[in-house]
């Protein structure tokens, strides 16, 4: 059984998401230019990000679909500007792994 409940490990995704979130506001030309991309892609992937962590911090009661809609997104952003770029993908796989692991801990 894994130490760490499902609401624990739900606020942590929350916290790497907001950090992801400030990065997109603080630093969006260097973010496009990291990810190849726009910067209103960057915006976007933003305020996508705001809501998935809204979730995370506000759905502790069964935060099991904020997990495994947050493992979806970091897949997605995976595939999505990953290929190529291992330091990248090796961010976004571990951010998917730990709201996987969230989904098989205890509630």
């Amino acid at each position: 059984m894994i130490p760490l409940s499902q609401r624990r490990i739900a606020l942590l995704m929350a916290a790497i998401t907001w950090w992801w979130v400030s990065l997109t506001v603080r630093r969006t030309d260097r973010m496009a230019e990291k990810l190849e991309t726009t910067p209103a892609e960057v915006r976007a992937l933003g305020a996508r990000d705001i809501v998935s962590a809204l979730a995370l911090t506000v759905m502790l009661r069964d935060p099991r679909p904020a997990l495994a809609a947050r493992a979806i997104l970091d897949l997605h952003d995976t595939y999505r500007f990953g290929q190529g770029k291992s330091d990248l993908a090796a961010m976004t796989l571990g951010s998917a792994g730990i709201a996987v692991v969230g989904l098989l801990s205890r509630r």
